[in-house]
């Protein structure tokens, strides 16, 4: 997946970002999403040209999502509600 992250900052520049994303069922009403960045893993971006090995390094690692995610758990009353915790290490 994409994202392109903004913080309300004039001297910080928007991120773009590539990561995972895993979704498993850990309990009955019980739901676990987990993202994981491979910028810096697979390699220069699609359609670069540069052999610039510190161009390449700066484009594909200048952020990275550390491991991060969410936890939803239904509430179980019925009525469509769930709690959702969020996790995010930046």
């Amino acid at each position: 997946m994409n994202a392109e992250l903004w913080v309300q900052s004039p001297r910080l520049l928007n991120r773009k970002i590539n990561f995972l994303r895993y979704n498993k069922r850990v309990a009955e009403g019980q739901w676990a999403v987990m993202h994981v960045s491979v910028d810096g893993i697979l390699g220069p971006p699609a359609g670069s040209r540069t052999t610039d090995a510190a161009a390449i390094a700066n484009n594909t690692t200048g952020c990275r999502l550390l491991l991060s995610g969410c936890l939803i758990e239904d509430m179980g009353k019925g009525n469509g509600y769930c709690k959702i915790t969020w996790v995010v290490h930046a």
